[in-house]
């Protein structure tokens, strides 16, 4: 029992000498029970929607306010925006801006006061297949609602839906380009979070140290190899998508690049400041998991649509590079968008990189002075 108890205290204290693992370790299931707790919720809300109102009659208005009196659909008139207000709303589906786009058509009101069928259109996006089907749904259950105000009228009303990028509505057109993010971006920061933690351990960063590259040098050339092996990695997902499940590739090849060039960094850029962090590589790769996995699965929109998460959880999605690198190359896979639809994503993961390379710099410089 005494050699047992010494080991005991041995083990004891080694943990109470690893406090990042330790707090890992604790943390990681209560931010797992908060997110999936938050996360794990099909409904949505506000859905933003583009509407064509050709009639402009108080049926047609009566229609649009049901669309509007919701917690469903955000409404965007689009006849009042634009003069081809179909050309722009399709645009506007393209690049993610809009879900759907509802057209009443110009004889609408007419025929609901003569008592005749008519009927409404509806452009779909399906390119996420749960949010198309949810979104079928909600139209289903406010057409019928705008039905029952006619007691006098049976089935009066016929829903017309056009399903664009995903006809079929496939759920691997959703999930593989998706898949690319969330791989990706774990891949890279655990190909570069474990660089300097494995020197660390091996006590070959004092020879680096004792170098004459400087620190910024040193951690640009520990990232530059892994943006080639994380670009195989990304067109080997590409290809197995496009032989196995047959995934289309309808975007430009060199914008998918571009951007993708722009995530990778981030990635590497993570993990070289998880690195500079971590003691240990079991630590480098705790972290790795608790800041790439779990948020880029739960709070990216890669299964759960933002729309439907907890506002705080919501605004830590916007901190998440795979939440943006998601819209991006499912834009350009599936629906053939152009650069000038990501914009303001390309510059936020130009910045991200920017920041994270600039404090693993800070970082890294004063270990240096301290070994010194």
């Amino acid at each position: 029992m005494n050699r047992i108890r010494a080991l005991i205290i041995k083990e004891t204290l080694h943990i109470l000498r690893d406090p990042t693992s330790l707090l890992i370790v604790f943390l990681m299931p209560i931010l797992m029970i908060i997110i999936y707790g938050y996360c794990i919720n099909f409904d949505l809300n506000n859905v933003n929607a583009g509407i064509i109102d050709l009639s402009n009659g108080e049926n047609s208005k009566k229609l649009i306010k049901k669309f509007t009196n919701n917690r469903y659909f955000t409404i965007k008139d689009l006849r009042e925006k634009y003069s081809d207000p179909l050309k722009e709303g399709e645009k506007l589906l393209k690049s993610g801006h809009l879900k759907e786009i509802i057209i009443i058509p110009a004889d609408f009101s007419k025929k609901i006061e003569k008592g005749r069928k008519t009927e409404v259109g509806i452009i779909l996006d399906g390119s996420d297949s749960n949010v198309a089907n949810l979104i079928y749904q909600y139209n289903e259950l406010i057409l019928l609602d705008f039905q029952d105000d006619f007691q006098n009228l049976n089935n009066f009303l016929k829903i017309k839906t056009k399903v664009l990028f995903n006809p079929d509505v496939k759920s691997s057109f959703f999930f593989i380009p998706g898949l690319i993010a969330v791989l990706l971006l774990m891949i890279t920061t655990l190909l570069t979070s474990l660089t300097i933690s494995r020197e660390k351990e091996s006590g070959s960063i004092e020879l680096i140290f004792i170098s004459p590259l400087k620190s910024f040098e040193i951690i640009l050339g520990k990232t530059i190899p892994y943006i080639f092996v994380s670009l195989i990695v990304e067109i080997l997902i590409l290809l197995s998508g496009k032989i196995l499940f047959n995934i289309p590739f309808r975007g430009n090849m060199m914008v998918l690049f571009v951007f993708s060039i722009l995530y990778i960094i981030t990635g590497l850029s993570l993990g070289i400041l998880i690195s500079t962090i971590a003691s240990t590589q079991e630590t480098a790769m705790f972290a790795t998991l608790l800041t790439t996995l779990l948020p880029s699965i739960m709070l990216s929109g890669f299964i759960f649509p933002l729309d439907s998460l907890h506002p705080i959880l919501k605004g830590f999605s916007y901190i998440v590079p795979a939440t943006y690198f998601l819209k991006i190359i499912r834009g350009v896979v599936v629906k053939g968008a152009e650069i000038k639809h990501f914009i303001f994503e390309g510059i936020i993961l130009t910045v991200f990189p920017i920041v994270l390379i600039t404090i693993s710099n800070i970082k890294f410089s004063k270990i240096r002075e301290r070994s010194k």
